[in-house]
């Protein structure tokens, strides 16, 4: 037994000078591995351009348009696209195999898409009263 403590006695000192010369090294240390990494992103980059390019563009014309159903995608979206896109919420909202919670998101969606669509038909056009005389006595006549 005191073969084994004189073992493990002796790989103290041998552990405590590898921890000191870690604590000694680390910026060393910190840069090799901070530029052998950024060594492999570098080829990696350049022996897979073509894709990076390819994902770049696709990240781009989403970043302009906007995700889906955002703020954003809501004002730059064409009335097709907003009618297109409400009628599959539509549907799902009036699926009932479908989540409550999700069809309540897809309620609150549809009024969301009926304002868009709302701004872009009424662009431009000028608002006025539907104003009949057969209505009431007192509105004037514009038949």
């Amino acid at each position: 037994m005191t073969e084994e403590k004189v073992d493990e006695r002796d790989d103290i000192p041998e552990k405590k000078g590898f921890i000191t010369w870690v604590k000694e090294h680390k910026t060393e240390i910190l840069l090799t591995g901070v530029s052998v990494s950024t060594i492999i992103m570098t080829i990696l980059g350049i022996k897979n351009k073509n894709v990076i390019n390819a994902l770049w563009e696709s990240k781009k014309k989403e970043i302009e348009k906007g995700s889906l159903y955002s703020a954003k995608w809501f004002k730059n979206a064409s009335l097709e696209e907003l009618e297109k896109a409400k009628e599959i919420v539509r549907l799902d909202y009036v699926n009932p195999d479908l989540d409550l919670y999700y069809r309540n998101q897809c309620w609150n969606l549809l009024s969301r898409f009926d304002n868009a669509i709302g701004k872009l038909k009424w662009t431009e056009k000028e608002f006025g009263y539907p104003v009949y005389s057969s209505h009431d006595w007192h509105l004037p006549s514009d038949d």
